[in-house]
């Protein structure tokens, strides 16, 4: 099947996460318990599909607030903080991988649609931080606003439906098969997991696209 769309994860994907994890330290030091807590209590949130993004932010900033003992409004500011503005600022200096931009404007040359599905909101500001966002992206779906964390299916459905494409058309690029591979798959798209601490790993994605065509 020809592909005409690839989706990609944007943490550990499109930027490297090894090399965000230092400076965000350091940027986070006095916050690194609540840093900790709150990227627990997201993994353990997968699974669950609440009515909205809304409800998702909600009940994870609850479990975090009962375990560092503060208030659930502070905490839930407190999260928004970490994991938005302050991973957003940090990526100004750490930028995508130095094979993304170019490897985007080839798939685009080549009439293919593009999209982003992430696990936490904010993702025009990150890809604007990273020099990506004035690529025209058919779609960027949060698990903040649909109110799912892959692999719940329904995010790559978002996309999926934005391209206007048939799910077999669809090829997802990401960096966990537990996560990016399960969801994908269940929405029956192809997939494409990359090795992040490879050298240029998103080089390999060009390829997989010439093949299919």
């Amino acid at each position: 099947m020809m592909i005409r769309a690839v989706s990609f994860d944007l943490d550990g994907t499109l930027y490297s996460s090894q090399r965000l994890k230092r400076p965000m330290l350091w940027a986070t030091f006095p916050r690194w318990r609540t840093l900790r807590v709150g990227k627990r209590v997201r993994e353990e949130l997968r699974g669950t599909r609440f009515i909205d993004g809304a409800a998702l932010l909600r009940r994870e900033a609850e479990i975090a607030a009962a375990r560092l003992e503060r208030d659930v409004a502070a905490t839930q500011a407190a999260l928004t903080r970490l994991f938005d503005d302050d991973v957003t600022r940090v990526l100004r200096k750490v930028g995508a991988r130095t094979e993304a931009k170019a490897m985007l404007e080839a798939l685009l040359v080549r009439g293919v649609k593009i999209a982003v599905i992430s696990d936490r909101g904010s993702i025009a500001e990150k890809l604007a931080a990273i020099g990506l966002r004035d690529l025209p992206w058919t779609a960027l779906v949060s698990a903040d606003d649909v109110g799912a964390l892959k692999p719940d299916p329904v995010l790559f459905q978002r996309a999926i439906a934005a391209f206007g494409v048939d799910a077999r058309e669809v090829l997802h690029v990401g960096d966990r098969d537990d996560c990016d591979g399960e969801g994908a798959r269940a929405a029956g798209c192809d997939v494409l997991i990359i090795d992040p601490l490879q050298a240029r790993p998103l080089d390999v994605v060009i390829t997989t696209v010439e093949r299919s065509q």
